[in-house]
């Protein structure tokens, strides 16, 4: 994926506030220089954060320079929307050489426009992830996922893009959500996937070459200094008290104790490539019944149960995670084993721990977004937060999470 575009970010302070407000203040005074002066991309080094900041030369620079005498015609943008990036499909028309190289013309973009975007996705250190992402590691993995042709990053500014393949119009996608039913062989066909990754880059040197790839725990406090989870994560339990057990809310603050602890665990051990945010919401099936993983913007590097329990637990009805759970593990540790190609030999009593560990983040995580203060995007519809919610909640329960992580059950 060529034409990669990352300015380094200068010296960071270590006080929240005054780190807030500087990004603040340097993000906006680049969104008012390019508001004055309205920039149209051109060259592969340049960063649109919109479809009318695209132009046929651009695309042509950034999709076509590894083919001689291809090139954009035109490009229809469709179906545009925004959350925590701004997003479009586009349709793209090549010359006679552009068609006969059989490059992509059902694309997807992914773009940092607005001022809480970018602050957004800056002070939860995770501005770079998804670029980054496509750019070095997507190539080399064998899984149901996008492919990406092209990412920019700027530190500085802000500005993002990634272009990816518009799975919807190549794949025949539908995305998952908390109401999808997903059977055992579909659940089995995630951790494929997720198996095959971690064990290509389990204990990889290649990870440390990243800065950008955070620890667990590293990632929390980024993203704490964001959301306030613990504040937030009280107001979530309120919202959301219907699909709660009453243990668990009378326990509230002994168990965000325990969730530090546990994000401590993940940043421990035999390291691998995680996805970072595996739950059900960024999971797709194809129209030949594939099952894949998108929106890979919080890619860490930690321990494999950190993921693992995030998509089981978010992904399965209660009753279904309590009767396959220890299976499935096991069907994931033989793909892993396969996959790392015997580096990642793991005992299943000790891994099903490992996995009881993990099973409190994903329960925080929905509580505060569930519980966002009125200033903060509501990144997901609360039908699904609650849904969420209410599985995480029985695995904390069901697992015993603190007692796993040496705590009082």
């Amino acid at each position: 994926m060529p034409g990669e575009a990352i300015v380094a970010a200068g010296v960071r302070t270590g006080n929240p506030a005054i780190a807030a407000a500087s990004g603040a203040a340097r993000v906006g005074s680049h969104l008012v220089r390019e508001r004055l002066q309205r920039p149209r991309a051109a060259g592969s080094a340049d960063i649109p954060v919109s479809d009318r900041e695209i132009t046929s030369e651009w695309l042509t620079a950034v999709l076509c320079a590894e083919h001689p005498g291809a090139a954009v015609e035109s490009f229809v943008p469709e179906d545009r929307s925004a959350g925590t990036s701004t997003r479009w499909r586009f349709t793209v028309t090549y010359n006679e050489a552009g068609r006969a190289a059989g490059l992509p013309t059902r694309l997807f973009a992914k773009a940092t426009r607005t001022f809480s975007q970018r602050l957004t996705l800056e002070l939860a250190g995770i501005l770079t992830g998804e670029p980054v992402f496509f750019k070095h590691l997507r190539p080399g993995l064998d899984i149901e996922a996008p492919h990406g042709y092209h990412a920019g990053v700027d530190l500085r500014s802000g500005r993002s893009i990634s272009i990816l393949e518009d799975i919807v119009a190549t794949k025949g996608a539908t995305f998952c959500t908390p109401a999808t039913p997903i059977s055992r062989e579909q659940i089995e066909d995630l951790l494929t996937s997720m198996a095959t990754w971690h064990g290509r880059y389990w204990n990889d040197p290649e990870l440390e070459r990243h800065p950008w790839l955070k620890l667990p725990s590293d990632h929390f406090y980024n993203l704490d200094k964001l959301v306030r989870i613990e504040k937030r994560a009280k107001v979530g339990a309120r919202r959301a008290e219907g699909v709660i057990p009453e243990d668990l809310k009378s326990n509230q603050d002994s168990l965000y104790r325990v969730l530090k602890r546990s994000l401590e665990v993940a940043s421990q051990g035999p390291k691998t490539l995680l996805h970072g945010d595996s739950h059900i919401g960024n999971t797709y099936l194809t129209s030949a019944g594939r099952m894949g993983f998108t929106d890979w913007q919080i890619v860490l590097r930690g321990s494999w149960a950190y993921d693992v329990a995030y998509t089981i637990t978010s992904g399965l009805a209660v009753d279904d995670r309590r009767a396959w759970e220890r299976e499935l593990l096991a069907f994931y540790l033989e793909r892993l084993e396969v996959a790392s190609g015997g580096r990642a030999a793991l005992d299943l009593d000790a891994a099903f721990l490992a996995y009881r560990q993990q099973s409190l983040y994903p329960y925080f995580l929905w509580l505060a977004t569930i519980g966002r203060s009125p200033i903060q995007p509501k990144y997901q519809p609360d039908e699904v937060s609650r849904g969420i919610i209410e599985r995480t909640a029985m695995a904390v329960r069901d697992l015993d999470v603190p007692a796993a992580l040496g705590g009082s059950s």
